[in-house]
């Protein structure tokens, strides 16, 4: 039933669409077409064999992963053929002229003959001994067996295009699978010698360079700080020994591109490319040779045609979070990026729901989970609403990673890591913070008891809860007059008490850039050196920013958003300051990973700074119950998750919980916040409540004004 109405639904695109078709031959039904749609620019193939479905082809996307046997193309053709088509032709196929081996795209890859009515006996041999009654491949024999014995038959037999590709990556998959095993046995008994880089590496990163290399398009989700870079870039030699690769494609955030030049011309010495600069600039670059490319996310979308045309073999994904929501621009057009080879790395594959595994794996194996239709109807459960409300048959998922997937845990591999030491600094809330914070909480306490939400209401309540969190770091993040902070004065305490042990570097982080700033002012007055860092930040500054604190002994201090820290590598330091706690947990890993993290030869002390009776005292225990999903999923042996032992009761339920039980003052007109700089604050509070409240009581939407203000905001420091 599922199948059927994902057909219908392709055929009522079919009949929306405006396409141009045009016949490719003079064969008046049972030909090729090109297939245009003149608004997207998108132009495809369609090859008309029948009437049934799964007896024509298109080059699509589409129909190449959602094992329907159709597409909106196909049905579009079709449905521009019946007027023409004569009764008698309705029930016939077209006539095989030739032989051909072709790739059939039913739920599963499969080659395919076709044979005319009259063949050869050796044709006829080849056919049984390799497919099945059905002429489907029968794997009765070996893919380069099969190419070997085509050629000794009489007749010219077709390969398609498609189906030499998928032979020519069975048979070298099999090969590196094989070689693979001999490589891991000589690792186990300490006999492998490959000399992948200038520096040796640890046996668990040979294994994890071996993964990526051995296994063509792959993901490597090792925890923080386990050096995925690395791993990375000794696979990419072993694939230049073994396969003769010569142009390899880093994709990355923008404020770590810097980062892997560095780490390419020191372990490997390879000719290094960072694309940057105007439209004309980077045309310019692109005519350059080199080996390795780097650019940012949002160079895939302006860039993609040029990207392609420079043919990269080798497609690294780091941070591949990016690409977490598959309706995105930018995942779209990072799943147009064309190579044999992919290596995905991410130490988050999955936050908080698993459309975000399904969307990262769909770049490195568009039909490794099935089409998305299936695959939500197996694993999401839903209540008689439509909520969602847990997860099922996680094994499933497992079993379908295991060949693609690789991920490892600190505790698994570095035992050689210094320890780590975690404690929470509690500051109390101040007089002048107490009003606005009351203030804050009443109004959204008033709120949350209303029966209904309006679009003001909920924007009112994502301002409230994002000014509670500003005004427990300082006053001044909301009223930009005054500057009452405990936090602060607390951090200068922090600072001047590791200071007077000497030899100390602190990383300190905030969401915020306005409260690293005012940490700054605090800095300035003890006389301690430092550097600052924020998402606005050029590559090339950020560069010497980074090159101060990791060499200069008066520089003791780092500061940093999570914008601006992201892909940073700091083993320099050995303590993290968290100046406020993210709402996501996989942030507050990143952050401690910057510095607890392969290098690091010191303990490492994290502290976190918490307002004690606020919301960010509760935000303590969400960030331990919001672990559940990610280990539930990679690390446990469950095959179901139920949310009611996570917190997803609902948007107003949510917000209940962060904020404590509460009786609202009677009511009175609300004022709705028209400061929008403290608006845009709650981009991330937006992204992290919507996506986590999975049984939403109401749904949340955006006026086509807030959307665009909020969008714009994301371009821009907050706070």
């Amino acid at each position: 039933m599922l199948r059927e109405e994902q057909i219908e639904l392709r055929r009522q695109r079919a009949k929306a669409g405006r396409y141009r078709i045009e016949n490719l031959s003079k064969k008046k039904i049972f030909s090729d077409y090109r297939v245009a749609n003149p608004e997207t620019g998108g132009e495809y193939t369609v090859g008309i064999r029948g009437f049934d479905v799964g007896d024509n082809a298109c080059t699509c996307p589409d129909f190449k992963a959602n094992t329907l046997g159709t597409c909106k193309h196909i049905l579009a053709v079709l449905d521009s053929l019946k007027d023409d088509l004569p009764a008698n032709l309705r029930k016939k196929k077209a006539v095989v002229v030739r032989p051909e081996v072709f790739l059939n795209y039913g739920e599963s890859l499969q080659l395919g003959i076709h044979l005319p009515p009259r063949h050869s006996d050796k044709l006829a041999a080849l056919a049984k001994k390799f497919f099945d009654e059905r002429s489907l491949w029968s794997g009765r024999g070996r893919f380069d067996d099969l190419i070997a014995a085509v050629e000794l038959v009489p007749e010219e037999v077709t390969v398609m295009s498609d189906a030499l590709d998928f032979v020519d990556r069975e048979v070298e998959r099999v090969e590196m699978r094989r070689r693979e095993t001999e490589w891991l046995d000589k690792l186990g008994d300490g006999t492998l010698d490959l000399n992948l880089l200038k520096v040796p590496l640890y046996d668990y990163q040979m294994r994890g360079a071996l993964f990526l290399a051995c296994r063509g398009r792959s993901i490597l989700g090792d925890d923080m700080g386990l050096g995925k870079t690395i791993m990375a870039l000794a696979a990419v030699e072993l694939l230049a020994r073994e396969r003769g690769i010569g142009r390899v494609l880093v994709v990355a955030p923008s404020s770590v591109k810097y980062q892997w030049e560095t780490e390419i011309q020191k372990f490997t010495g390879r000719a290094v490319q960072v694309i940057e600069g105007s439209p004309t600039d980077r045309t310019d670059l692109y005519a350059e040779p080199t080996f390795y490319r780097l650019v940012n996310y949002e160079q895939v979308v302006r860039d993609l045609a040029a990207i392609n045309a420079w043919k990269p073999e080798v497609v690294i994904l780091d941070e591949a979070q990016r690409i977490k929501n598959w309706e995105s621009k930018t995942s779209k057009a990072v799943k147009k990026l064309d190579s044999r080879y992919a290596m995905v790395l991410t130490g988050t594959p999955l936050e908080n729901k698993l459309e975000e595994l399904y969307s990262i794996v769909q770049f490195v194996d568009e039909r490794r989970f099935g089409p998305a239709f299936q695959f939500l109807q197996d694993h999401r459960v839903l209540d008689e609403r439509g909520n969602l409300v847990g997860y099922r048959q996680l094994e499933t998922i497992r079993q379908k990673l295991e060949p693609i997937f690789l991920r490892r845990t600190r505790g698994e591999v570095l035992t050689q890591l210094p320890a780590r030491t975690d404690s929470n600094v509690f500051v109390e809330l101040s007089e002048p913070q107490r009003g606005p914070y009351e203030e804050q909480r009443t109004a959204l306490a008033r709120l949350l008891q209303k029966g209904f939400l309006s679009d003001i209401d909920r924007r009112r309540i994502l301002a409230c809860l994002a000014n509670m969190r500003l005004v427990c770091d300082s006053t001044f993040l909301l009223d930009k007059t005054t500057n009452h902070s405990p936090k602060l004065d607390e951090f200068a305490e922090i600072v001047k008490e590791l200071q007077a042990e000497s030899g100390h570097k602190l990383v300190v982080f905030s969401q915020w850039e306005t409260m690293i700033l005012k940490a700054a002012e605090k800095l300035d007055a003890l006389g301690i050196g430092y550097e600052v860092l924020h998402g606005g930040l050029t590559g090339r500054d950020r560069k010497a920013a980074l090159a101060t604190f990791r060499t200069q002994a008066d520089c003791p201090v780092f500061l940093s958003t999570d914008a601006g820290g992201l892909g940073l590598n700091l083993q320099v330091a050995d303590t993290v300051i968290n100046l406020e706690l993210p709402w996501n947990p996989a942030v507050l890993e990143q952050r401690i990973a910057r510095v607890h993290r392969l290098g690091q030869n010191k303990p490492v002390r994290v502290i976190n700074l918490v307002t004690r009776g606020t919301i960010e005292e509760r935000v303590l225990r969400t960030l331990e119950q919001k672990q559940n999903l990610f280990a539930g999923v990679f690390d446990g042996e469950e095959d179901e998750i139920a949310f009611a032992a996570v917190p997803t009761g609902g948007f107003l339920a949510t917000v209940r919980e962060l904020i404590g039980e509460a009786k609202p003052e009677p009511p009175k007109p609300a004022v709705p916040p028209t400061d929008w700089p403290v608006l845009e604050s709650t981009v991330e509070l937006l992204e992290s409540l919507v996506r986590w409240c999975h049984r939403s009581e109401v749904q949340v939407q955006l006026t086509p004004e807030l959307r665009s203000r909020l969008e714009a905001a994301l371009g821009r420091s907050s706070g």
